[in-house]
Order: structure tokens, then C-alpha cells, then sequence
């Protein structure tokens, strides 16, 4: 795990309004607003509000809600896989917890809460942070397999409950004010995760990026008509045919996409999904930037390696179609490894 950088101060509304109008890739050509900055929240603002698992409870959401039982063997297959090599070691005979992610996806958060207390380094979670925490995502397809979408560990992970409380904090809302507050978290793809909240005064939902904890220009309407259209990536570790991950691989140390803006007017990459590795090791540094004609935002990742999951002997040659990629991207606290077709079908890539 590259060394964790200082947290980075979140970016000012100003700012926001000068992104907007830049030019971002959305299938219309309009530009799209960035929600939030690198990290959201930010390590400061987000560690002040941190009460753990009791926010769950509190903000009225589901904790392992029962699942189908081979969706549970797959999870703990992936997660027994990751297990035996850095920086998920700390998962080895970890507990789960399995929720589902909103009506209609067919998604499911696994919650991996493991033992001890963490020295940071060589665990690849940052000095100081508490317990590792991860998580897993995992979605259904039509044909009854179960794929493994995205997983990651650490501090304020994404759907962690202590990102949504600072969120409900920064709103003005207090410990009574929160404890009326429902919250369901919901998952149409990596590019699309979030908490749909309803506030006590009996509005209209609001969302709740579960990525970062910003809040997000999305209604009802606009999240409906982007969640339809997920399908889970084909390219994915599957409970189908077992496949084994190889070790990661980072092509440079964690950087922040908002350092340089030029990213922003770069053209975005051709890319196949054969070609993606190949293209990393050159550039080092690539943004992913989510788009489509329906985008209410968009946010960019910093993507900067990678680890393979392989049918049978990881340290074979991988067969084609054999061989699903995960992107290696996160924050100052986090790591997060995504499946590049989910990525793909999502967004584009520029080099950075």
C-alpha cells in the first residue's frame, strides 16, 4: 500500500461553481458538476463524528438483513481469498455482515469487521486508524450468479455510517434531529453509490454520496433513471467459476486528481478492457471520470494500479476471458479496488 498522504483540505464552494463550468465528458458533450472533493469530508472533518456501528441503528437503516445462502459462500470465499495476502491479511476468520443495497439492484454490502487494532504500513491502512474495517459489494445477475463488483478496507470506507453522520452534522442536524432520519443506502454500480435520506421535516429524499459524504444533486427522478439502467460487470470475480487474485500491483503512490486540472480538457483514452493494464504501467497515473447523458454530477478517481483475479492458478498465464481486472483507486484513509468493466460502462479515463 503506497504511504498515506495528509489529509487534503476539501474543496471550497467556489471552486465547485468554476468546475461546473469545465468541460467534463458526458455523452450529450455538456459539462457536469464534480460533487465534492478529494476525500469528501476529509479525514479532519469526518473523524470528529465517528461513532462506529451504533450509527446504523440510529439513522434507522438494516444490519444483516438475511441473504441467500450462496451469496454468503461466495462472499466468504472472496473474502477468505483476499485474506491470504497484503493489505487484507487482517480479514483471515474476520466476521461479515451482509445488507442488502436498496430495492431492485439485486446488491448486496458486506461489512467485514475485523479484530486487533492496526499499526498502519504493512496492513495498508494508515497509521492511527482504528480496527480494519472492510467491505465487499456484490450483485446478482439475471442467470443467478453472483458477482464480485468492488471491495476495500479501512477508515471511511465507502457506505461507512460515520461519512453519512458527519454529513447529517454538517447539515445542522443534531443527535435528536438524526435519530428521525432514515437512511437507505443504495448501489446502481461504483459510480453510482449513495444513502437516500429523509430529513425529519417529511420532504423529498435527499442523497448522500457513500463514497465520500457529500451531498449530491440528485432527486427521486434522476437517481430512478440512472439506477435502471445497472447491469453487473461481466468481467468480475464470480460465484460461478472460482477464480484466486493476484497480488496488487501499484503502478505509482496515491495522488490527488485536483493537484492538476488539465486532466479535465485531456481527451479521454480509447480504451478496451485488454489494453487497460498495458496503458496503466505507461502512464502510472490515469483519472476516471463518471459521465453519461444522464449524470446529474460527476466525481474523478485517482486510479493508480491494479490486482487480477485469474480462473484457477493466479501465477498462470490468464486464458482470454479468463481474467477480471480491478482498478486500485481511494483516499487518505481508504483503499478500493472496482471491477474496470463496472468502471467502463460508467465512465472513461484520462492520463493525468
Amino acid at each position: 500500500m503506497p504511504e498515506a498522504r495528509k489529509p487534503q483540505k476539501k474543496i471550497t464552494t467556489t471552486c465547485k461553481i468554476l468546475l461546473c463550468a469545465s468541460i467534463l465528458y458526458s455523452a450529450s458533450g455538456a459539462g457536469l458538476p464534480l460533487a465534492g472533493g478529494y476525500g469528501g469530508l476529509g479525514t479532519a472533518e469526518a473523524a470528529g463524528e465517528r461513532t462506529g456501528q451504533a450509527a446504523l441503528a440510529a439513522l434507522g437503516t438494516t444490519a444483516d438483513a438475511p441473504a441467500p445462502e450462496a451469496l454468503r459462500r461466495f462472499a466468504a470465499e472472496a473474502v477468505g481469498q483476499l485474506a491470504q495476502a497484503e493489505p487484507f491479511t487482517a480479514w483471515a476468520g474476520a466476521n461479515t455482515a451482509i445488507e442488502p443495497l436498496g430495492p431492485g439492484t439485486h446488491s448486496w454490502l458486506v461489512t467485514v469487521a475485523a479484530g486487533g487494532s492496526s499499526q498502519g504500513g504493512a496492513s495498508g491502512v494508515p497509521p492511527g486508524a482504528s480496527a480494519p474495517r472492510g467491505y465487499l459489494i456484490i450483485s446478482a445477475t439475471e442467470s443467478g450468479d453472483y458477482k464480485l463488483v468492488e471491495y476495500g478496507m479501512g477508515a471511511y470506507s465507502v457506505f461507512d455510517p460515520a461519512l453519512l453522520e458527519a454529513a447529517l452534522r454538517q447539515s445542522g442536524l443534531g443527535a435528536a434531529a438524526a435519530g428521525r432520519v432514515t437512511a437507505v443506502p443504495l448501489y446502481a454500480g461504483p459510480a453510482l453509490a449513495a444513502w437516500k435520506v429523509r430529513l425529519p421535516d417529511g420532504g423529498e429524499p435527499q442523497y448522500v454520496n457513500a463514497a465520500d459524504g457529500e451531498w449530491l444533486p440528485e432527486t427521486t427522478g434522476s437517481w430512478d433513471k440512472q439506477a435502471g439502467g445497472y447491469a453487473p460487470p461481466r468481467l468480475a470475480a464470480s460465484s460461478r467459476a472460482p477464480s484466486s487474485p493476484a497480488p496488487i500491483v501499484y503502478t505509482s503512490s496515491l495522488f490527488d486528481p485536483y493537484d492538476n486540472l488539465l486532466w479535465m480538457t485531456a481527451k479521454p483514452l480509447a480504451l478496451k478492457s485488454d489494453a487497460f493494464i498495458g496503458k496503466l504501467k505507461t502512464s502510472r497515473q490515469l483519472v476516471y471520470a463518471a459521465s453519461g447523458a444522464e449524470r446529474t454530477y460527476s466525481f474523478p478517481l485517482p486510479v493508480y494500479g491494479y490486482q487480477t483475479w485469474t480462473n484457477g492458478d493466479p501465477s498462470a498465464a490468464p486464458s482470454a476471458g479468463s481474467e477480471a481486472v480491478y482498478v486500485v483507486t481511494g483516499t487518505d484513509t481508504a483503499i478500493r479496488l472496482i471491477a474496470l468493466d463496472a468502471l467502463m460502462a460508467s465512465g472513461q479515463f484520462v492520463a493525468f
